[in-house]
């Protein structure tokens, strides 16, 4: 037995007649396995739960990311509606989390803002260039070919 399939668990499923080659068929067309395809479709349907704490630090990462980008209204309301929302969980506006997570969404809170800080000094050192590519993706990396006249040729 290979060593990833001893990871995963083994399901033995019975289908109705008709279902497996239905699911087959639909598998082929879009060039995934029989297994795979069963596999994505469950996770759609019995995705893995949130905890609140990794939530939040994804939505800040998110957060993050949209501040870097070309300022729009929009944006700039989803930005604050989540910042309001995290702040507050902090002050007990929103309630019914126990300790251990509120705890952690501080801490969680505190990273946020130092990057935000950091970010906010690196924006007053770039140049036109780098102030593009950071609104793109949020990165001032330089992907720089020397033999190219041009970016993007």
């Amino acid at each position: 037995m290979s060593a990833n399939r001893a990871k995963n668990e083994q399901f033995q499923l019975r289908l109705p007649p008709g279902l497996r080659d239905r699911i087959k068929a639909y598998a082929e067309r879009h060039g995934r396995s029989m297994n795979t395809e069963i596999v994505r479709i469950l996770e759609r349907e019995f995705p893995e739960p949130w905890s609140v704490n990794g939530r939040v630090a994804e939505l800040l990462a998110m957060v993050r990311v949209l501040r870097g980008g070309v300022s729009d209204t929009r944006i700039d309301e989803l930005v604050t509606e989540i910042e309001d929302t995290v702040m507050g969980i902090m002050t007990g506006r929103v309630r019914g989390l126990n300790e251990d997570s509120l705890e952690g969404i501080k801490e969680i809170w505190e990273r946020y803002s130092e990057q935000i800080e950091e970010d906010t000094q690196i924006n007053m050192e770039m140049d036109p260039e780098e102030e593009e590519i950071y609104g793109i993706s949020g990165s001032t990396a330089k992907y720089i070919h020397p033999n190219d006249e041009e970016p993007g040729k």
